[in-house]
């Protein structure tokens, strides 16, 4: 570097540049500490990796979750279906680990389009407004949250397995009102407590709800398998037009329910119309109908030998 210099004499020494600034802790704090990019470089024998952990990443993927879950009911819709592929992608855990910018952006403009059925049919809603005021209890700084629990992961993550695994024994057997086996229940605990989250996941999603009963709700029943159950009255020759009406509305029921969760829905809409279930039948048939609604409930709770 050139130095102006007088009579050949530098004006600076060579030390003039090695004056020392303080040491300075950039660190955010307060409400802006969240919003702060934090990147990580690694040689490598490649290359250079660099780790990059983008502000709000976990609340966007959230919103982008919630946004592709409405999106996929409204599948009826030809432009909707037609992306159906990328709203399942946004759905599926490896699409948020691989971590791909080009991959985020191209899945934004993929979506861009589709907003728009989201706002339609909304209009109609009531607005409600609150205002909620917290007592200040206790003040702490310094201490690291742990991260909220979030249901509706675990409850997304049971969803899809069932529906992407309805081959599966277990499951075969439950949508076909087939007894399970020890083995099939042992299975059934190891995927739900084990394989898609922990113990203290499904007791907080779903509580003390039976593996079967869950799947089966998830799932369905076959329709075959429905008609099979109730065979015996759809052809008894005994049982009028109007009879024969009802129990075809007790086997929709439980094909879009799975089971019947009590049996006092009986007494209650569809099905206390035009003529209740007490007076539609004769005490022997109505406890043969009982004992069958009772049986395919047992069929995804009870173990056979």
């Amino acid at each position: 570097m050139l130095m102006p210099s007088i009579f050949g004499e530098n004006l600076f020494n060579d030390d003039w540049m090695n004056f020392g600034f303080p040491e300075v802790e950039k660190a955010l704090y307060g409400k802006h500490a969240s919003h702060e990019m934090k990147t990580d470089v690694r040689e490598t024998d490649s290359g250079y990796e660099v780790d990059i952990d983008l502000p709000g990443f976990k609340k966007a993927k959230k919103q982008l979750c919630e946004i592709s879950n409405l999106m996929e009911k409204k599948i009826s819709i030809p432009q909707v279906k037609e992306k159906l592929s990328v709203i399942k992608e946004i759905q599926s855990d490896s699409f948020w680990q691989t971590g791909d910018l080009l991959l985020f952006e191209k899945v934004r403009k993929e979506m861009r389009d589709l907003m728009k059925f989201l706002a339609e049919g909304t209009s109609g809603r009531q607005e409600i407004f609150t205002r909620l005021e917290d007592p200040v209890i206790d003040r702490k700084e310094g201490t690291v949250l742990d991260p909220a629990y979030d249901f509706e992961d675990y409850r997304k993550k049971v969803n899809r397995y069932v529906e992407e695994h309805g081959n599966t024994l277990a499951i075969h057997k439950l949508t076909h009102n087939i007894p399970l086996s020890s083995g099939d229940y042992k299975e059934l605990e190891r995927i739900l407590t084990s394989e898609l989250g922990s113990k203290d996941e499904y007791e907080r999603e779903f509580g003390s709800m039976p593996f079967g009963l869950l799947i089966r709700q998830i799932a369905k029943l076959d329709h075959e398998a429905a008609m099979e159950a109730f065979s015996k009255f759809i052809n008894d020759a005994s049982l009028n037009q109007r009879q024969i009406s009802f129990v075809y509305k007790i086997i929709n029921h439980i094909e879009q329910n799975g089971y019947m969760e009590n049996i006092s829905d009986l007494q209650k809409p569809p099905f206390d119309k035009p003529i209740s279930f007490i007076k539609m039948f004769d005490a022997k048939t109505r406890n043969s109908l009982i004992e069958t609604i009772k049986s395919i409930t047992e069929n995804a709770t009870n173990v056979s030998a």
